[in-house]
């Protein structure tokens, strides 16, 4: 998929298009670009300011509370929207109040995919036909079609605490969104600090207990 735009830069986009295509002609005129060239980033850049224009009006950049399954269907099917994540929600649940706080970030910095979130008991049809049984649930689709799904905190380290990064790498995983590259993870453990710390942690540990 193509790399992420944030709200911010949407928003610089759609409402200064003409501000941007100045920058970008100042930019060309730097260089020795053919004309040809120039006139088809320009035209990118109108495309991406159309396209961008239509997810705004879509609610794109925020996370939507859904308020019925007609709501859902009606989303998932749009041929505007081609990636979409899904959460699941109860509202006594903890844990599912911990999803919002994160899926409420993701959705800034990931304007191009849409975050949205249902009720389980507003959506009794959709929780028997997509075998929803353990909250949370985030249900990650591409062009209307499941690709992936993230049951409960398993594949988030189990705790409540987990940070944002986690789950926005796994949801780069499913291919619902696109990491920067300049998000450099190799180097820290997703809780934060080094493996090696996390290896000496959990070697203390084993001798605290002999």
């Amino acid at each position: 998929m193509a790399a992420s735009t944030t709200v911010e830069t949407a928003d610089k986009i759609i409402n200064d298009q003409s501000l941007a295509e100045d920058e970008l002609w100042a930019e060309l005129e730097k260089e020795e670009i053919p004309s040809h060239i120039r006139e088809a980033r320009l035209s990118a850049l109108k495309q991406q300011s159309e396209q961008l224009h239509k997810l705004k009006d879509l609610n794109f950049g925020e996370y939507t509370l859904l308020p019925d399954e007609k709501s859902f269907l009606d989303l998932t099917t749009n041929t505007s929207v081609e990636y979409c994540v899904v959460h699941f929600f109860h509202s006594d649940f903890r844990r599912c109040a911990i999803v919002d706080s994160h899926l409420g970030k993701l959705c800034k910095k990931y304007f191009e995919t849409k975050f949205a979130k249902l009720d389980v008991e507003r959506s009794n049809f959709l929780v028997t036909r997509l075998k929803i049984q353990m909250l949370p649930a985030i249900f990650c689709f591409k062009k209307g079609v499941v690709v992936d799904r993230i049951v409960g905190f398993e594949e988030l380290g189990n705790v409540d605490d987990f940070p944002t990064i986690l789950l926005e790498r796994r949801l780069a995983k499913s291919g619902v969104i696109e990491l920067s590259e300049n998000e450099d993870l190799s180097k820290k453990s997703i809780f934060g600090g080094s493996k090696s710390a996390v290896r000496q942690s959990q070697e203390d540990s084993s001798d605290d207990d002999d």
